[in-house]
């Protein structure tokens, strides 16, 4: 370092530079015009030492420091800056107003001034910092020859990560994939579900317990590429590609792809633990890659240098910390989370990151396998086709496509009552019987899977209603609509009389407090008094207006 005679400053940034440098653990990335850049061997650390003339202003002070302080890379390594030379005073203040109000990375200040005394003036200690100035005084400042040796290993050890950086961002054809099928599908759902999205999404294969425990097992990863809505979606895969173009490079395409098809399914299969919801959405895939990042920083195979792991081990578990507490948000599939977490960990842990070449010797980006794996290629084509044939089950069995047009009907009988009525062929399939305090309910369609659910209860009268008394049997009917409405409901008009099917009835309509709608009619066949109640969403599609009167018309005999 050029330096004039008597400048106590330069004199003292050689010797702290030397002091640094010869513990061994710190390697030289520049020296030049006054600064030195120092950076951990294996542990991630930046120290930056900065020299400034024994009476510079505090404004010039702070002009040399600010350039230097910006260049800070978010996400790089905790940084800390040593100013060499200056005022107590001087130089505290522009340190002080040199340090950012928000930082990239965890930064200290540091001053050691004209008089020759060190103080920390923000952030944290920098205990490496403090052992060399207490050998200051014994310390001869490098040689040239040595100087530019220190500078030759540390600018090779940059030149190494550099590769490393460029081999891990390499590969991303595999994330690229699942981000256009997951936008994809997401059109697709918003062009079938046009103001019946949630309808479309069941249909595409969203996931359910009880769906899957009927049998309907491609929903544990179709639903794995479906998405709420845009800014769902957008999480998602800014999340996915934040984590996956580097698992993908480190691990290799067909790794990576059982990492994100095992992680899909853990996380589907332990949303399915609670009953009372259905789900879509990456994000348990995408936690699986999150938790493997963290897997690979604390137990890396030698997969990556030590300097590299240190790095990652110092900022793995942030993004951990913040997704777990947005998981706790309403709405949010906690289960899900954490079921994908937790097998990519397992498998970045003990087996995934089996039998690969270190990133350092892996000549191209591509090398990532010691040896032919047919088995591995096998095994990754498995998990590719189960995931795209999840998809097309789940759109030939849900015929998303249908919302748009009127229902087909089918004439069912109900049980053995003697009455039979026009059912949607999806609610007819969906048949389920339940005596609740002595009266038999026949349930046909489940809310969400189908479009509308109907329920019919059937009581015996002593003998048939003669024509001249029916108009005052519906009407004490009507008033009983009126009075006895369900819970919290909202009454949508008052109960009225109706002809359905040319014989007279009584029809209500309510909307409950979730929002689900009901309507409910009253027909008298014969002897036995009918009463069905239709239940639909609030977004079901147009083509299905009417849907009740014409079902409720149908009512007769099988």
């Amino acid at each position: 370092m050029e330096r004039g005679p008597g400048d106590e400053a330069a004199d003292r940034h050689e010797r702290l530079l030397a002091a640094l440098y010869g513990r061994g653990d710190l390697v030289l990335l520049r020296s030049d015009a006054g600064v030195s850049e120092l950076a951990g061997r294996t542990a991630p650390l930046r120290v930056v030492l900065v020299t400034v003339a024994d009476d510079a202003s505090t404004e010039q002070i702070r002009a040399r420091l600010e350039p230097l302080v910006k260049a800070t890379r978010a996400g790089g390594p905790p940084t800390h800056f040593v100013l060499v030379g200056g005022g107590a005073a001087a130089g505290r203040a522009a340190l002080s107003g040199a340090a950012p109000f928000v930082q990239l990375v965890p930064m200290g200040f540091h001053h050691v001034d004209a008089a020759g005394e060190l103080a920390r003036v923000k952030g944290p200690a920098l205990p490496a910092l403090d052992e060399a100035f207490a050998r200051l005084a014994e310390v001869r400042p490098l040689e040239p020859e040595a100087l530019a040796a220190a500078h030759a290993e540390g600018q090779a050890l940059a030149q190494q990560e550099r590769a490393i950086v460029d081999r891990l961002t390499g590969s991303r054809r595999v994330t690229a994939v699942i981000v256009v099928a997951c936008a994809a599908l997401l059109a697709v759902s918003y062009l079938f579900g046009s103001g019946t999205h949630e309808m479309a999404l069941w249909r595409m294969g969203a996931n359910s317990g009880e769906a899957v425990r009927r049998g309907e097992v491609y929903r544990l990863l179709a639903s794995a590429f479906l998405h709420a809505d845009v800014v769902h979606l957008f999480v998602n895969m800014l999340a996915l590609w934040s984590f996956g173009p580097m698992l993908e490079a480190l691990f290799g395409p067909r790794r990576y792809l059982l990492l994100y098809g095992a992680s899909a399914l853990g996380g589907s299969i332990a949303s399915n633990l609670l009953d009372d919801r259905w789900s879509v959405g990456a994000s348990g895939a995408i936690w699986g890659l999150m938790t493997a990042g963290i897997g690979v920083a604390l137990q890396p195979h030698g997969l990556l240098p030590p300097a590299m792991i240190a790095q990652m081990r110092s900022r793995a578990w942030w993004p951990l910390a913040i997704n777990l507490v947005y998981s706790f948000q309403p709405g949010v599939d906690l289960l899900a989370h954490l079921g994908g977490g937790v097998v990519g960990f397992a498998l970045v842990v003990t087996v995934l990151p089996r039998g690969l070449t270190p990133v350092e010797q892996r000549a191209r980006p591509t090398d990532a396998e010691t040896k032919p794996r047919p088995l591995l290629s096998a095994a990754a084509a498995l998990v590719a086709a189960a995931m795209a044939l999840s998809v097309v089950v789940a759109l030939a069995a849900g015929r998303p496509w249908e919302l748009g047009t009127s229902p087909a009907l089918k004439r069912t009988a109900v049980g053995d009552t003697g009455v039979a009525l026009d059912l949607p062929r999806d609610a007819a399939k969906a048949a389920a019987v339940e005596d609740v305090e002595g009266i038999r309910f026949y349930t046909y369609g489940r809310l969400p899977e189908t479009t509308i659910m109907f329920q019919l209860a059937i009581f015996p009268l002593e003998d048939e209603v003669p024509p001249d008394q029916l108009d005052a049997f519906l009407e004490q009917e009507r008033r009983t609509l009126d009075e006895r409405r369900p819970a919290g409901a909202v009454a949508k008009g008052p109960a009225a009389r109706v002809t359905l099917g040319g014989r007279p009835a009584v029809s209500v309509t309510n909307q409950l407090p979730n929002g689900v709608q009901v309507v409910s009619t009253i027909v008298v066949l014969g002897d036995k008094e009918v009463v069905l109640q239709a239940y639909s969403t609030k977004d079901r599609p147009a083509s299905w207006a009417g849907i009740e009167d014409k079902v409720a018309a149908s009512l007769g005999s099988p």
